[in-house]
C-alpha cells in the first residue's frame, strides 16, 4: 500500500509505552517532530537516556523488547508504509542526528545499507547489523533470501545481535539487556514450537500468497511449500502465465484460501480468489504496521503498536490454521 509520507506517522515506542507521532514529514526532520501530537494521550519514556532507530517494524519491536525502558526505539518506517517498499528522503541520516544507535537489515533495502555506511563514520553512533551471523539461503523465491525474521528461531540470533549493540551503547545496563533478550527469546521459542504444532496438524502442505513472497523461510524451517505468482519485492508484477500456473495448482491441491500481505494492495489476491472460488486470508511479514483494517478487509483490526509476537498470534497463526486445513 502506498501512503503519502506527509500523511504517515512515525512510531516512538519504549517496551511499555506507546506514542505515535503525527504531523511533519520525515523530510522536515524526524528529530524535530518527536513527541509532538501523539495519537493517544500517553507520553513517551522521557527518562530514557538513549535513542535507537530501527529500519523496519520487526526490527523496531526487537529493539524495544531488548531495551525495555532503558532506551527509546524509533521506527523510521511510518505507520501504513511497507518496510520493504518504503524509501526515505535522501536526508534520512541527518534525521537521525540524535541517534545513539541504528539497527538495520543487510541487503534488505539499499537505503538501509547506505545509511549504515554513513553512520559508521560517526563515533557517536553504534551501527548494529541485526543479520550478523545469519546465513541467507537460495530459496525458491530468490537467491540469498534475506527474510530471516520470518523464522522465530533465526530471530533469536538477530535479537542477540541487537542486545550486544545496546550493551555497547550503554554498558552499565548490559545485564538488563541480556535478561530482556533471554526472556524475549523464550517467547520466540514458544512461537516456534506453536508453529511446529500447527504444521503437525496440517492436512495440506502448500500455501498460495498473491503478494510479494516473504515467507520462504517457513519452507526451510517447517516444510510448508509457499507458492506466489509475485517475486520477493512489492514492486514485482505477476505475469499471466504465472497466474495461470497458480490457478492450476490451487485446483490440483484443493487449496481453499488465497493469502495476501496485509501491507500491500490486494487486487491480485481478490481476482485470483474469485477465479478459483477461494476465500482470502491475511498474512504478515511484520514489515508493515497499520492502525485499523488492511486494504482487503477480512475483519482484521490491527493496532500500530503490535509487536512481532502479536503479528504471529493475531494474523499468521489463525490464517495458517485455516489455510493448512489443520485437524
Amino acid at each position: 500500500m502506498t501512503v503519502d509520507s506527509n500523511e504517515s506517522n512515525s512510531r516512538i515506542v519504549s517496551r511499555r509505552t506507546f506514542v505515535a507521532v503525527t504531523g511533519a514529514t520525515l523530510g522536515a526532520g524526524l528529530a524535530g517532530c518527536l513527541g509532538d501530537d501523539p495519537q493517544n494521550g500517553d507520553q513517551g519514556d522521557e527518562s530514557a537516556d538513549f535513542t535507537v532507530f530501527a529500519s523496519m517494524p520487526a526490527v523496531w519491536d526487537f529493539i524495544r523488547q531488548t531495551a525495555g525502558d532503558q532506551m527509546e526505539a524509533i521506527d523510521l518506517v511510518p505507520v501504513g508504509e511497507h518496510g520493504h517498499d518504503w524509501d526515505p528522503r535522501t536526508d534520512v541520516v541527518e534525521q537521525m542526528d540524535d541517534a545513539d544507535g541504528f539497527v538495520y537489515l543487510r541487503d534488505f533495502a539499499a537505503w538501509q545499507d547506505d545509511a549504515a555506511d554513513q553512520l559508521e563514520r560517526r563515533d557517536d553512533v553504534v551501527v548494529i547489523e541485526a543479520s550478523e551471523g545469519i546465513e541467507f539461503f537460495d530459496s525458491p523465491a530468490e537467491d540469498d533470501d534475506e527474510h530471516w525474521w520470518m523464522d522465530p528461531v533465526e530471530c533469536q540470533t538477530g535479537v542477540e545481535n541487537i542486545a550486544d549493540g545496546l550493551a555497547e551503547i550503554d554498558p552499565d545496563n548490559a545485564d538488563t539487556y541480556e535478561a530482556n533478550t533471554e526472556a524475549f527469546n523464550d517467547e520466540l521459542q514458544d512461537l516456534h514450537e506453536e508453529f511446529e504444532e500447527i504444521v503437525e496438524r496440517a492436512t495440506l502442505e502448500s500455501l498460495v500468497v498473491a503478494t510479494h513472497d516473504s515467507f520462504q523461510w517457513w519452507n526451510r524451517r517447517y516444510g510448508v511449500d509457499i507458492y506466489s505468482p509475485v517475486g520477493t519485492s512489492p514492486d514485482d508484477a505477476a505475469s499471466p502465465g504465472d497466474v495461470e500456473e497458480i490457478e492450476n495448482l490451487i485446483e490440483a491441491e484443493g487449496i481453499e484460501y488465497v493469502l495476501y500481505d496485509v501491507g500491500e494492495p490486494g487486487r491480485l489476491a481478490e481476482s485470483l480468489a474469485t477465479e478459483v472460488d477461494a476465500e482470502i486470508l491475511p498474512l504478515s511479514p511484520v514489515e508493515t504496521q497499520l492502525d485499523g483494517t488492511p486494504e482487503v478487509d477480512t475483519g482484521l483490526e490491527m493496532e500500530p503498536d503490535w509487536g512481532y509476537v502479536d503479528h504471529f498470534q493475531e494474523i499468521n497463526f489463525p490464517t495458517l490454521e485455516q489455510a493448512l486445513q489443520t485437524e
